[in-house]
Parts: structure tokens; sequence; C-alpha cells
């Protein structure tokens, strides 16, 4: 599409106030506190500096143990602290694992060669550095469900409280805790700020302390203000009109609601706060005893006899290190590395092993239970000048409004609003959360980005999305999730080269209850659409016109339906599961209640992989505070 000389004029503006904002954000995040040549020997040694790495770390170094964090990426790229636009790392060479699933035989189709394509961060801070910000902490079923000794739902609660920071506006106010680590951004802070060090014993705020900022160690959260949001106050009206309940974000229930989005945004500056700045770069900055390693990446353990002793890498220069752990080695490379570092190391099932010829130190089911979220985006044409676009996102002001006042578009996710959805059973109560809605403000979807993140088939997007072209487009898409898929796959290593991705089989929609969910999910999108709150700003839902999936399409054709989420179904990038936790009893567990490796002596995982089902919305919230937890398990035991 051709742009006309003001569009043209406006990218202009917006590139020069780009590189202004790279100078500001290089000099506001630049930190030295990396090295090059590690010691030979830590206490611990951290694999991973995602989101649980970050917070291991600096909970370590705070005890004064020397504490090694190897990551096979580099820092984080200046944009990437930009919400809106740190999505498009996705695919990247330098920033992305860039994994991908083998063809899938009951979804995918919209896909070329029916595979996901499925990003993962390989830098500092991980795939919070490129995620859409969500924070959710789960329902209180999700733990009970989990049925491990020490993760129920009134100790996940307690550490989630603990992790909490909330302020003005909380029926009851309370100083932080002992670890506080979310803070809404637009309201006053209770407490003072103690070096990081001093949160480890700190129960309560001085009585005489004034409204400074909370510690370092606390992540911040934007939320979407519905006077300000339209769409969102919309979404919300829409759902009190169907009889949903509308609540806050920090309600611990089992029941549905509606909810303005709080996001990972630091609301002053308005930049991704993900672990790696709230954790990570001030314990760096505190702690000579702490040292990070980048671009070096992790191949195997090092053992003695059944302890793990160390590890292998490989660094940036392709050579072969090696470098010893006095007390453990902690996985937290994420649910695909840290699944290929254990088989590799001989961790897992023999006939994954076997063939390889991998010597097996443990036989545990390491790589299987592997699930992921899966969501299903519609898009909704307006008639209102209510959404965001491309043109809307070029105007001059919003770069100037980002660079200068932190606010705008581009101090957003696009994320707005999301409903926890809910049944009612025949004795009339209400069933746990199955389904989640999330409204993402974008209008007009980029066709070039879109199709090569997610491996779309250009012709199958335009049939999905058959306005893309017009980049003033207003409109909304409306993401429709099953919370708590059933199909089960597995990753398992194919190769002794550690430079070979593992194979990645999610098995989607292999259970019908997957696709029922995902269907239910939609209708429930749909009734909202035909309330008064959405018909007063013109909404007009696009049917996806697949061809094989018939001429007859909407919500009341079953086969229409069914094929639409088995054609349109996308990751939501949260995979998990494949070194799950569990009683010693239980013989699909691979880490005990400690997340220690069953029958293996100084090895640890703490990270996505451990959770033995996915909670109820993005895990990013749930994982920090099994890092923290993790850390406290494991300092109990110095």
């Amino acid at each position: 599409m051709k742009l006309s000389w003001k569009q043209g004029l406006s990218v202009w503006a917006a590139t020069s106030c780009s590189l202004l904002i790279a100078a500001w954000l290089n000099y506001y995040l630049s930190d030295n506190g990396f090295i090059k040549e590690p010691n030979q020997t830590y206490d611990y040694i951290v694999v991973g500096a995602g989101t649980s790495g970050c917070v291991l770390a600096a909970k370590l170094a705070g005890s004064n143990s020397k504490v090694l964090v190897i990551e096979a990426g580099g820092e984080p790229p200046w944009y990437s602290w930009v919400p809106l636009i740190a999505p498009i790392l996705q695919g990247s060479q330098h920033y992305d694992w860039r994994f991908r699933t083998v063809p899938q035989k009951f979804a995918a189709g919209a896909l070329h060669g029916n595979q996901a394509f499925w990003p993962q961060g390989k830098m500092v801070g991980g795939s919070g550095q490129m995620n859409f910000l969500i924070h959710t902490t789960g329902s209180p079923g999700d733990y009970d469900s989990w049925k491990v000794p020490g993760w129920d739902s009134q100790t996940m609660k307690n550490t989630l409280d603990d992790l909490t920071c909330w302020t003005k506006g909380n029926p009851k106010p309370k100083p932080f805790a002992s670890r506080p680590s979310f803070l809404l951004d637009d309201e006053p802070e209770m407490c003072s700020a103690p070096v990081l060090t001093e949160i480890e014993n700190s129960t309560s705020c001085s009585e005489n302390v004034q409204h400074n900022q909370c510690p370092s160690a606390a992540i911040k959260l934007q939320r979407v203000n519905a006077t300000e949001k339209p769409l969102l106050k919309a979404f919300l009206d829409a759902g009190r009109a169907c009889g949903h309940s509308v609540s806050d974000m920090d309600r611990w229930s089992d029941t549905g609601s509606f909810m303005a989005s709080h996001n990972t945004i630091e609301g002053l500056a308005g930049h991704r706060w993900s672990t790696y700045q709230s954790h990570l770069m001030p314990a760096m900055k505190r702690h000579n005893n702490l040292h990070v390693l980048t671009k070096s990446s992790v191949t195997k353990l090092v053992w003695k006899r059944k302890k793990v002793i160390g590890i292998q890498y490989l660094d940036n220069d392709g050579r072969i290190k090696h470098v010893k752990a006095n007390r453990e080695v902690l996985l937290s490379a994420g649910t695909i590395k840290t699944t290929q570092i254990l088989q590799l190391s001989g961790v897992g099932p023999p006939h994954v092993l076997e063939p390889l010829d991998i010597p097996i130190k443990a036989d545990l089911p390491v790589g299987e239970n592997l699930q992921d979220h899966l969501q299903v985006p519609l898009f909704v044409e307006l008639n209102s000048s209510v959404s965001m676009n491309v043109i809307k996102m070029l105007n001059p002001r919003q770069f100037w409004n980002y660079l200068v006042h932190g606010k705008g578009a581009l101090a957003t996710s696009g994320i707005e609003g999301i409903a926890t959805l809910t049944k009612t059973r025949e004795n009339g109560k209400s069933s746990k959360p199955y389904g989640m809605l999330i409204l993402f403000n974008m209008g007009s979807i980029n066709a070039d980005v879109y199709t090569s993140v997610a491996n779309i088939k250009k012709e199958a997007f335009h049939r999905w999305f058959p306005k893309s072209n017009n980049l003033s487009q207003e409109g909304f898409v409306l993401i429709s999730v099953c919370l708590h898929p059933r199909s089960r796959g597995h990753v398992r290593v194919v190769s002794n080269d550690p430079t070979q991705p593992p194979e990645i089989d999610p098995a989607y929609l292999n259970h019908d209850y997957d696709v029922q969910c995902s269907i239910d999910t939609i209708k429930q999108g749909v009734e909202l659409l035909n309330t008064e709150a959405f018909r007063a700003l013109g909404a007009k839902l696009h049917w996806p016109t697949f061809p094989e999936c018939g001429g007859k399409q909407g919500s009341d054709n079953q086969r229409y339906m069914e094929c639409l989420v088995r054609t349109a179904a996308l990751t939501m990038y949260h995979p998990a599961g494949t070194a799950t936790m569990g009683h010693e009893d239980n013989p699909d567990a691979v880490v005990d209640p400690e997340l220690r490796v069953r029958g293996v002596k100084g090895l640890r995982v703490v990270d996505a992989s451990v959770l033995p089902r996915l909670p109820s919305g993005p895990p990013n919230s749930v994982l920090i505070a099994i890092a923290e937890r993790a850390a406290d398990l494991i300092l109990k035991k110095d």
C-alpha cells in the first residue's frame, strides 16, 4: 500500500523519535555487571536468565552465596523495553530460539505444514522481554488440582500475597511483606526502599516513612483505565449485561469475572518491566558475588556418580568449557531447553535416550506431559474511532508522548481487558474457570509481521483478517483461550548434538474436550458483541471464510466451529509441564515438592516445566512466585 506524503512524513518523524527513544533507553538501562570469563567454581549455577532465573539469582546472591547465571543469549535490544513493539522480537535470529512443532494431525490447518512456531526468548530476561505482559495469578483450584504437598492454594495465596504491594484503592491496604514484587504504577507507594538484602528480613514498613518508592525487586503493574479506554468500557459493560461479575485483578477466587487488564509495565517511564529489570539488574549492581555470563549455551550437566557437580557449556566462540557448583545447579532455561539439557545429560526415559547412546543417570519421564494454551483470535470491525491502528501509531505525537511522558500507545501492550469464564452446573454452582477472553486493541493487523511470526499461510490470513490492508481500520481482536487443555504432547531430543533442536509435539487438539472448550469460549465472546455496549460502536465480527470449513459461517454451525478451531487455533506461548513436580509416589513426577530432580543430588528445576497443569491464565507472574518460593526452599536448607 502506498503512503501519502502526510503518512510518509509521519514515518520520518516516527523514525527520528525512535532513535531518540533508543538513545534514552540505552542510557537509562545501561548496566556493566556482566562478565566474559567465569570463575572455576560457584556455590550455585543458574542456567537461564529468564523470568524464573533472574528471580533465583537475585535471591541467592542476597544470601552472600557465589552465584553464576549463564544465559545462551545476550542482552536484550533497546526496543524490547517498548511494550507495544517488543513482540516483533518473535522470530528474530538473535533473540528468539525459533522453535517449531512437528506437523500437527488435528490442528494448525492455517499454518504452513501444520507446524506452529514457538517463540521463546533467547536473551537476558527471556520470554519476559517479548511477551504481551499480562499479569494473572491463577485461581485457587489451579493449585489444589496439582495435589503437590506445599503447593496448595493456601500456600500459593500466601506466597502471592507476599509478592503483592497493593496500595491505594485496596479495602485494607497492607505494608509489603518479605518480598514485594507487584506494585501498581498509578498509586502512591506505602514503603521506603530497603536494599535487596534487607528485603529478606523486612516484615513491615516504618510508620513514619513518607510515600517513597517500593523496593527495586517489585514488578510494577499498569492498570488499564476504563474511563480513558472506550473499548475497554464497552467490554466491561458487555460482561455485566451478560450476567458476569466485574472485579479487580487481585481477586482470589474460582469464580469468573471481567476485569481491566493489569500489565507488567512501569508506568512513569512507560517501559516493559521484567524480572531482569526488577530483580537481576539491581542485584548485579549491589552484589559482586553475582556473575552473569551471556552468549554461552549449556550443553549438559557434569556428574560425580549420582550428583550433579557442574555444567558443560559452549562459549560464544564455540569452545567447550566447564564450571563447577559447590552446592546446586538450578535449571531455569525454559520448558524446551531445560528438557533438552536434562535428556542430553542422561535424565529421561530410556526409549528416548537409549537410541542415542546416552547413558541413563535417572529414568524419569522428562519431556512428557507437554501442554500449552491455545488461542483463537477473531477480528471485530468497528465504525467508531475508539481503537488503535497503524496510522494512529505513526502520528509523531505518539512518539513524543512516549519519549517525554512515558504515555500513549507505545507505553501499552495493546491488551486492555481479560475475562475468566465459568459455567453453571446442574446444582446451580459455578464450575472452575474453563476459558478466557482477551481484548487486544488493534484495528489494523500487519499481514507480513503476523504471518511470519505465526507461520500463517497468506491466503488463510486474508480470509481471517480481510481488512488488514487498511492502515486506518478501526477494530479489535477478541482472543478466546481454553484454560485447561487435556491434550498432552512431548519434547524429545533426536540427536546428541546440543545445537540441534529437539522434537516438539504438543499434540494440539487430540482431545475432543479442548475443541469444545474453545468453541464454548468463542460463543461467550459472540454473546458480548450482541450487547448494546458493542452495538453502539458498530461492532461486526468477521468469521474467517476458510474453504475447508464450508460456506455457512457462524457460532450456530457446530461443524464450522470445530473446523474453525482446528484451523485457526494458535499458540499462546505457554509451553509447560515436561519436568512436572509431584509427590514421591507419583510415577509421572520428575521433581519432588522442593523441585529437586528425583534420584539426583545437587540439581533442581525452576521454570514452567515443573507445572503439573497450566494455571488459569498467562503464567508469568505465577513463575515469579514459584521462583521466590524455590529460593526460600534452597536457602532454608543451607
